[in-house]
């Protein structure tokens, strides 16, 4: 058979996990921004969660084993509370972790570093694309530099305003959810001793995320107009505020960061494959962050598309529709499920009102005293 030519545009952690997973193919990767700098003494500010089958992922190709372990924390337990003494807790098996907290910069190092011992592969860097075509014959996309690069099938994997997707004119839906997302680090007085642990709060849900030693990484997704307070506040008064919302469970803060802000959304693409196309990651979905599988569902994303190009029969081309709608309906269970899920969860915690809080925290109740469904929610978060 002969080998595929794909061209990617997008050098994050989830287009490069694709390169990865299609070694034996030709693969350009087209990425604007320049070489990354290794992380030195504080940790990003962009964190992921990772699953244990996206860890698996990540561990088949090569990429998990380049980490510097001592930036990872793994996560043993979990505590949602809804207020009012409901509280949901998950807790890994013994020996296991629900999920590892790690660098978004350490992961895309990493994926980049194997990738390129990858032959067949090149990886473009600060290189801007201004133009993509794609048909079942053949895909390209043109430089700033007037090069074009041609290929057998264009990947989008351009983030959740893909121009991959404008460009072939994908229909997406988007639906902003009146949140901002405020994310920072923070030394604690006490260690997190592997617990993350989420709030949903009248001003929003707050997540605290354990970070090696005594820090965490915060995500408050709150209503716009709080985000815009919390972002104003001096360090001191931010911390006191997040230690405060908290319930001061790991003692005083200190910010060991600087402060990001970004608005939140759906993304819905019903169709994320065309003739010749295919979309991946942020470019194919963007669900709320309060369940922190965004990057997960991309990772499966680039697992699934590569699983199937790899396999596909020899009279059959990579840009075949037939070929990459298989794609699509093999990831619209996943990607349908977390949207439901995320959607609801938010739409919930977000109604103002006692009342409302009533109905979620008993919700929360029986859901924690209901091993299966404690199980089934475990279970897409694994995935």
């Amino acid at each position: 058979m002969k080998r595929a030519r794909i061209v990617v545009a997008g050098g994050g952690p989830v287009g490069l996990a694709f390169a990865c997973a299609s070694a034996g193919s030709e693969i350009t990767v087209i990425e604007a921004s320049p070489a990354r700098r290794a992380m030195e003494g504080g940790f990003d500010l962009r964190v992921f969660a990772v699953s244990p089958g996206s860890r698996a992922f990540l561990r088949e190709l090569g990429a998990w084993d380049l980490l510097d372990a001592k930036r990872i924390a793994a996560v043993k337990r979990m505590e949602v509370s809804g207020g009012g003494g409901s509280d949901l807790r998950f807790a890994a098996p013994a020996g296991g972790a629900l999920a590892w907290i790690v660098e978004a910069g350490a992961i895309a190092a990493a994926l980049e570093a194997r990738a390129s011992r990858i032959p067949g592969v090149t990886i473009l860097r600060d290189t801007a694309a201004t133009a993509f075509g794609a048909s079942a014959s053949g895909s390209w996309a043109e430089l700033a530099s007037g090069k074009r690069v041609e290929g057998d099938l264009l990947v989008g994997a351009d983030g959740p305003d893909s121009p991959v997707r404008a460009a072939i004119g994908l229909a997406a839906e988007e639906r902003p959810y009146s949140e901002t997302a405020v994310v920072a680090n923070f030394e604690t007085q006490r260690d997190p001793q592997g617990l993350a642990r989420q709030w949903f709060r009248e001003d929003g849900v707050l997540a605290w995320l354990p970070l090696p030693g005594r820090r965490i990484s915060i995500v408050w997704s709150a209503p716009t107009a709080i985000a815009d307070e919390l972002s104003a506040l001096d360090p001191e008064r931010l911390a006191e505020r997040v230690r405060d919302a908290g319930g001061a469970a790991l003692g005083d803060l200190r910010l060991d960061s600087g402060v990001a802000r970004f608005p939140l959304r759906s993304i819905r693409v019903p169709r994320p494959v065309a003739p010749g196309v295919a979309l991946i990651g942020d470019a194919a979905h963007a669900v709320h962050p309060l369940a922190g599988q965004g990057v997960n569902l991309g990772f499966q994303d680039a697992r699934r598309l590569a699983e199937i190009l790899g396999s596909r029969p020899p009279l059959e081309r990579p840009g075949d529709f037939a070929l990459l709608r298989r794609y699509a309906r093999s990831r619209r269970e996943d990607v349908g499920g977390m949207h439901q899920v995320t959607d609801g969860l938010d739409r919930l915690f977000s109604r103002p009102g006692p009342r409302a809080a009533a109905i979620r925290n008993a919700g929360l109740r029986v859901v924690d005293r209901t091993p299966w469904v404690k199980r089934f929610l475990a279970s897409r978060a694994v995935r």
